[in-house]
């Protein structure tokens, strides 16, 4: 098992109307502190980036985690891994400071609910093409909004990837500081999570074209997050890689949402 309670690649794994599958990495670090869900089953996906050292990172990520695969509601889920990180931290001199980024996805019906805080990315890969979902919480983004400067430029300014939103850094009284967006999907469209591990490492314009490539070939989620994770692996990549790809795949439907008749009828 690896940091989190996770595995470190889940290989193929499917859920009504989902394929998926994630992969998780510690690059040149000592330690692995990131963390992902992927259950098609629940149809609930997320990246997560602990910070706060090895041992205080791998036990934030672990109780986001822990969170999300608690709840349904995923603001209520990102509410609570607040409370319990800032709880356990202030507890444990050993612990102090620490925290994560997430972004987790949920997929019902025909749509995509997203709850986003930090630099962890979500990205969709549709018939029209490839987009970034969220923003990311950092110094650069900020500066690159406030003086309209290119990203190139803004990761030149000092602490340019010091995030200005985290899970358990600090109580919160409300919910603005979470990002919360719902997208339509497609058959065959590709949802991917990742941690700043991969998208960092891979230029922009490779990835959206790879994720393009990819949704319009059916390429397997379980093979592309091989071939992401390798590439930042390959590319350099200064931090823990994690990556998570689901793809919306509907016309299939759990044994226990079908009618009576079409299972038990025969004539």
């Amino acid at each position: 098992m690896s940091p989190a309670n996770g595995p470190e690649r889940t290989g193929p794994l499917t859920g009504p109307g989902l394929d998926a599958a994630a992969r998780t990495n510690r690059g040149p670090r000592e330690g692995n502190e990131d963390s992902y869900v992927c259950r098609p089953d629940l149809g609930l996906f997320a990246a997560i980036d602990g910070m706060g050292g090895q041992m205080g990172g791998e036990r934030a990520a672990a109780l986001a985690r822990e969170a999300l695969l608690a709840s349904s509601d995923l603001l209520q889920a990102i509410r609570s891994a607040n409370e319990k990180i800032h709880e356990v931290a202030a507890k444990d001199p050993a612990l102090r400071g620490m925290g994560c980024v997430a972004s987790a996805v949920r997929i019902e019906e025909a749509g995509a609910r997203i709850i986003h805080v930090g630099d962890t990315r979500v990205y969709l890969a549709g018939r029209a093409g490839c987009e970034q979902l969220t923003r990311d919480h950092t110094v650069a983004a900020r500066r690159q909004e406030d003086m309209g400067i290119s990203a190139p430029a803004a990761r030149g300014i000092a602490g340019h990837n010091q995030v200005t939103r985290d899970i358990g850094g600090k109580p919160q009284k409300d919910d603005e500081w979470v990002d919360r967006l719902q997208v339509d999907l497609e058959a065959g469209d590709l949802l991917m999570l990742c941690s700043d591990g991969l998208h960092g490492a891979i230029p922009a314009a490779d990835l959206f074209a790879r994720l393009r490539r990819a949704r319009k070939e059916d390429v397997p989620p379980a093979d592309l997050v091989d071939t992401l994770l390798e590439l930042a692996l390959k590319n350099g990549t200064k931090d823990n890689v994690t990556v998570v790809v689901a793809r919306y795949t509907p016309g299939t439907k759990p044994w226990w949402t079908r009618d009576v008749k079409e299972l038990f009828n025969k004539g």
